[in-house]
């Protein structure tokens, strides 16, 4: 495959991988209108489907034995949704998003940061203890994912809460038909991922580029992009919780993505083969994090002062990405 070939497969995989995984959303948010299943259940299953971009990024990786480009893309990925959801709060300033967020949303970030630190003493020290070939790290992750969250479900005024089907939205469309088309598009996903994956790890080699740095900006910003459309569209109908919350909850559920991979791995520790360049976006996503609960806490303040953290994480950012891409 000629040099040419891979850039532009790689950019049209990107491309397509923001329209198909934004109809997966669009019909999967039908699939639960329609359905006999439970609320709960049918939440869990749409979550996991637009999370199929990281997760099929991730294990398409772990097929090419690229474990650089695993870990990068899914830490990369958290690291571009604060970013993101920095710029949404510098757009809608008058607003004041961040000051809008409850409880839900800081304990949701501070699980985030728990969960990163168990990566970064994954990623410094190597462990030499394991079982079967899966880390410790990874297994602790997950307990501390699902105890996390189901204390924050716990604290939170949302759990068993009612609420009332509306079925006219998807009116036009039979269960068969969005069932049908979700599928299609959790399967296009999939297909769209590999290609993304396999052409990003080409791209790495042509250029120089570490795996680390192509996986935690360029594939992560592609497969962060659906995100980044749910997000500012809760943020557009003045949901500003919402938005904050299912991406802090998005994050979180990356981390977990990054636990499976490791199990799937079975060459070693995918920590440990991993780059130390994945140290400085993890520790960088940290600081983000900290900054967004900072600006969840605080009062309203002044406009200048208000956008301070914001703007801290944007400009930290691209600061990172220059000191990734300096690590070969």
């Amino acid at each position: 495959m000629s040099d040419w070939l891979v850039f532009v497969l790689f950019f049209l995989s990107g491309v397509l991988t923001f329209f198909v995984a934004s109809r997966l959303s669009i019909y999967g948010d039908a699939v639960k209108e329609k359905t006999s299943a439970s609320s709960a259940f049918m939440g869990a299953i749409i979550g996991i489907a637009i999370s199929l971009p990281e997760l099929t990024s991730s294990v398409t990786a772990i097929a090419i034995d690229s474990p650089d480009l695993a870990v990068g893309n899914l830490i990369g990925s958290n690291l571009f949704n604060i970013m993101g959801l920095a710029i949404f709060d510098i757009v809608y300033r008058k607003y004041q998003i961040m000051t809008h967020a409850t409880v839900e949303s800081k304990l949701y970030g501070w699980l985030v940061i728990m969960m990163t630190l168990i990566v970064i003493v994954g990623l410094g020290l190597t462990l030499p203890t394991h079982i079967f070939h899966i880390s410790y790290t990874s297994i602790a992750i997950v307990i501390l994912y699902f105890v996390g969250s189901k204390y924050i479900n716990d604290r939170t005024e949302y759990k068993g809460r009612k609420v009332k089907r509306q079925n006219e939205r998807y009116s036009e469309f039979t269960y068969k038909q969005v069932l049908t088309r979700f599928i299609g598009a959790a399967v296009a996903i999939m297909v769209i991922g590999s290609v993304l994956t396999i052409t990003a790890e080409r791209i790495s080699v042509i250029t120089g580029i570490g795996a680390s740095f192509v996986g935690a900006f360029l594939v992560a910003i592609s497969t962060s992009l659906p995100d980044a459309v749910s997000v500012g569209t809760a943020l557009k109908l003045r949901n500003f919780n919402l938005g904050i919350s299912s991406l802090l909850g998005s994050n979180a559920f990356n981390l977990m993505i990054l636990a499976i991979t490791d199990a799937i791995y079975f060459r070693g520790n995918l920590l440990a083969e991993s780059s130390p360049a994945n140290l400085i976006t993890g520790a960088a996503s940290i600081v983000f994090i900290l900054l967004v609960i900072l600006s969840i806490t605080r009062r309203k303040a002044r406009s200048w002062g208000y956008l301070l953290p914001s703007t801290l994480i944007v400009i930290t950012y691209f600061v990172t990405t220059y000191f990734v891409f300096q690590i070969k």
